[in-house]
């Protein structure tokens, strides 16, 4: 499998990278985060270009990581800048070094070409650090191909079967169409459910005393970030043409980062713009999040050992799979112009 490498994934939520450098497997090539004294963050090959010990095995000392081998120091940029015994820097002794910014409250890594690296391509995801949101990230480590997280969250109907004992509520909600649109090179999938109960979810949360209008919006961007619009407002008061002054929403935000052709560096996040100053809700909605998104992947680990198990069995497409079907043309087109 190729992967897109002139683009930014998600390498770590922010709050996890501290003191200590962080290993991570990103595209199928190892990496070594870590902060520099002003905490600023770093990103290079995990990989000692003297004795190819993993420089995450050693340690920071300032703006520096120190091979836990020989003492090898290396700088932010990658260069050898000191070789303990001597004082001559072997020519060539060097690692790569990754563009990395962080923003978000995301540190997104650029695996391509370092000079096409354009930071104000990062995915627009205000609402993970935006005063008037609450987010309640998680991270989940998947062995299966990144592929089929996105197919899995472009599919709402799945939600019935998966997800009966978590998220799921009327199971008449997996009969109700989707509208399925590619914009440019994103796809979108939606539905509105108009004058219907409120799913437990929301209807203490927004305070409903009736029916509400619910949306479910998702949009994906390449090659794996994948948002869910989800939220409802009282019967009739226009939210179907924008107004959801008379509503509540949850932003469901997904980064997908291959790790492997069969593993995945999952990182998820529910951002709510109500009950601010509430804990115990932050709590719940990362605790319900982590138990939701670990039964998809559960199943998709699931389908990954059968595929490898048969790869030549045939399979078949349905309607539901018009969005999936989208996400892979539009990665394929984006490979064929990336490789020449």
């Amino acid at each position: 499998m190729s992967f897109l490498k002139n683009i930014w994934y998600a390498a770590a939520w922010s709050a996890d990278l501290g003191t200590e450098p962080m290993a991570r497997t990103i595209l199928g090539e190892p990496v070594v985060l870590y902060r520099r004294a002003d905490g600023t963050p770093v990103a290079l090959e995990d990989r000692c270009c003297h004795r190819a010990l993993p420089l995450s095995m050693g340690r920071i000392e300032g703006d520096n990581i120190v091979c836990g081998y020989h003492g090898l120091r290396f700088a932010p940029t990658g260069a050898c800048v000191e070789v303990p015994g001597q004082s001559a820097i072997p020519p060539g002794a060097a690692v790569p070094s990754y563009p990395i910014v962080e923003r978000w409250r995301t540190l997104w890594i650029w695996m391509g070409e370092p000079e096409a690296a354009d930071e104000t391509t990062v995915p627009e995801l205000f609402w993970l650090d935006d005063p008037g949101w609450v987010p309640s990230p998680g991270y989940i480590h998947m062995n299966a191909d990144y592929r089929l997280l996105v197919d899995n969250l472009l599919d709402l109907t799945h939600v019935t079967y998966i997800h009966k004992h978590t998220i799921a509520g009327d199971p008449s909600e997996g009969l109700v169409p989707v509208k399925t649109e590619r914009d440019g090179n994103a796809v979108r999938v939606g539905r509105w459910m108009l004058d219907t109960p409120p799913p437990p979810m929301f209807a203490a949360a927004g305070g409903f005393t009736g029916n509400v209008d619910r949306w479910q919006l998702i949009t994906w961007r390449p090659p794996s970030t994948v948002v869910l619009d989800i939220g409802s407002a009282d019967t009739g008061t226009g939210a179907p043409e924008g107004d959801r002054s008379r509503g509540i929403s949850m932003w469901s935000t997904h980064l997908i980062t291959p790790e492997t052709e069969t593993s995945t560096h999952y990182h998820w996040c529910y951002a709510r713009n109500y009950k601010l100053d509430d804990p115990a809700m932050t709590r719940l909605l990362y605790e319900g999040g982590d138990r939701t998104f670990n039964e998809d992947v559960g199943v998709l680990e699931a389908q990954q050992r059968a595929l490898l198990d048969n790869p030549d069995a045939p399979v078949v497409d349905i309607n539901i799979d018009n969005a999936p079907l989208q996400v892979r043309r539009i990665v394929e087109e984006m490979l064929e112009a990336e490789q020449g």
